[in-house]
Formats: C-alpha cells, structure tokens, sequence
C-alpha cells in the first residue's frame, strides 16, 4: 500500500466528536490489494447540515453522491498518491432501520424453499449488513457497540445463502441450451451455477460477503478438507477449458463439482448458526407440493433438483441433465406424491412481504 497522510485521509470524512466512524472493506477484511480502497462509514446520531445537499462541501470532493436532499456517500483520490477514500453516511437511526429490516427479511426467508427473487432483498443494505459484521471503530467505540448489538452474524450470512442457491430455472436453461447443442451458452450458464452454489458454501460457514469478486479468497478460508474441491472450483472459474473442444465435457465438469458442494452443505447446514436444517427445509418442499398439481416431469425434476440441497438422496446433475434432454423425469426416490397428499393449494406468495 502507498504511504498516507492520515490527516489527509480525516479531512475527507467531516467527523464531529459525537460520530462512529468505521473502518471496513477489503482492507479490513483480508481481502485487499495495494489498489484498495479505505472504506468508512460515518454513523451520525442524527441527521445534521454536514451532509444536506445545500450544504455539503462539495468543493472538497472528487464526486459525491445524494438521495433526496442527503448526500450519502462520497469518493476522492489522496494527494501525491493512488489511493482512494469512500466514505458513506449514515445515521444510527438508518442503521436501526436496516437492521429491523433485515430481521423481517431473514424470518420470510426462513419459510421459503428456493433462492431469493431480487424484491425480496432489495429492501436491504447486504454490503453494510456484511460491514458491521466486521468493521473497526475507530472512533465512539462504545456507540458502536451499541448499535450493533443486535447484528446476527448468522442470519446475515443465511439470507445471503438464500440469494445464491437453489435456482431450478438456471438448471433448467442449462439442460435446454445441452439440448440443443449450444455448448457455448451452456457452459457459461453452468459456471454461474457453479459460482452461485460455491457463494452459497461459504455462507454456509459464516461468510456474510455476497460479493463474487474474491469469491476465491473467501473458499481459500474453508476448512483444509474441502481444498481439493475449492481449488478445482477456482481453477475452473478462473481459468476455464482449454479449447472449445473441451466445452462439453467441461459442462459435465461443473455439473459434478455442484453435486459435490451441495454435499459440502449438507454436512454443514444443520451446524451453521441461523441456517434452516435439512428435515426443516424438505418440509419447506412438503408444503409447497398439492394433490391438485398439473404433475408432470418438470415438477419431479424441479423439486429433485432442489431437494439437493438437504438431502443425499437424489441422483446426480449429470442424470438430471440426461433425462431431461430425452424430456422425461430423472429417476428418484422422493415421495412427492405422498409429501402432496391431503393437501390444498396454498395461497399465492407475496412478493412485497420482505
């Protein structure tokens, strides 16, 4: 990292003695590089003419920017060096807010079964969820303290799990673009499955960071028995097949590594602080299911799909993928019929209820 005049660095931050300033990101949480930049938060008691657009030394500032009258964030480059200060503003009431948010969102997301729509997330902050996890005061220590107190590291790190795995439509697109030979598209949907299904394992221990970008430097802090896994993941995300002659095989390549990540989860959800456990999230699926469903091969190789996630019994992303380009039903045991008997169609899910 270049040297810094720290004096610099405060004067781009507008402190007053009764603020929280925190220090987060890449720098703070491992995964930083000499091009990173500092990260802080300042968390005012209240809302003050310091950051009012009228006011805003906006003469002091590379760029700044604003929602409504309130300037919410702020970036610049350091005299005589490379580096960079983003500074976002808060206030504790915001951050009190957020987190009362983020609560109601992780109890609608324990009642539900496959990976997130983006309203329901939209509602919450997961960058600064994921910084308060983590983040230094470095002023108002107690304040800090304080404010977080109620921060759950675990459900943090669940509703992130929830945003990256169980797509069954990103499946499905995969099997329809093998099927029709367009190993091209097929191969770039599977490594998004791949990377999504690999967010989701380092959520499983704990990673509050939904961010793809060191997606590598996140599964390198797993335990050493999963390294042989990870490291086939990060060999093939980053480095891809070695000709296109290899796209097909390559696909089936990161069919098998998904299966073996959703193993990776299964042994872990059930010890992971704030994760639904398997028997819990197959009764998610029980509830789902109706006598009165249109039952086709679809419906068996969706929830065959999702089921993976809890439970080791169910054949393998190459077998699904096989039978459904023959456009039939993968072989399995899941009692779906009998997990939908007795039972009325549920009522329509409501997409603003998080």
């Amino acid at each position: 990292m270049d040297d810094f005049d720290q004096e610099a660095v405060l004067a781009k931050v507008h402190l007053v003695e009764s603020d929280i300033l925190m220090v987060s990101g890449s720098l703070v949480d491992g995964s930083g590089t000499p091009s990173s930049d500092f990260d802080f938060s300042v968390i005012a008691q209240s809302k003050d003419e310091r950051f009012h657009r009228d006011t805003f030394p906006r003469e002091s500032h590379m760029r700044y920017y604003t929602s409504g009258d309130r300037v919410k964030a702020s970036f610049d480059y350091l005299p005589h060096s490379l580096l960079g200060v983003d500074v976002e503003y808060w206030t504790v009431q915001e951050i009190s807010d957020l987190l009362a948010a983020h609560s109601q969102l992780y109890g609608h997301m324990k009642t539900r079964a496959r990976k997130s729509s983006s309203f329901a997330a939209s509602a919450v902050d997961f960058r600064l969820l994921s910084r308060l996890t983590y983040g230094v005061p470095l002023t108002n220590a107690a304040g800090f303290e304080k404010i977080t107190a109620e921060i759950r590291p675990g459900e943090i790190a669940y509703t992130a799990f929830r945003t990256a795995v169980g797509s069954y439509p990103d499946f499905r697109d995969l099997a329809g673009m093998w099927a029709q030979g367009d190993h091209e598209s097929a191969l770039i949907a599977a490594r998004k499955l791949g990377v999504d299904t690999f967010r989701g394992l380092t959520h499983a221990y704990g990673n509050t960071n939904r961010n793809p970008k060191y997606l590598a430097r996140f599964l390198t802090r797993l335990p050493d028995s999963l390294s042989g896994l990870t490291g086939r993941f990060r060999q093939l995300n980053a480095y891809g097949p070695g000709s296109t002659a290899d796209a097909a095989d390559t696909i089936l390549e990161w069919l098998d590594l998904i299966d073996l990540a959703f193993a990776a989860i299964r042994r872990v959800r059930d010890e992971a602080d704030a994760f639904v456990g398997r028997e819990e999230f197959l009764g998610l699926l029980r509830s789902e299911l109706h006598r009165t469903m249109s039952w086709n091969a679809e419906i068996s190789n969706e929830y065959c799909f999702r089921a993976r996630e809890a439970t080791d019994d169910v054949p393998s992303l190459r077998s699904m993928l096989s039978a459904m380009v023959r456009r039939e039903a993968v072989e399995h045991t899941l009692p779906l019929h009998a997990w939908a008997s007795g039972r009325a169609a549920p009522a329509g899910e409501n997409n603003k209820s998080a």
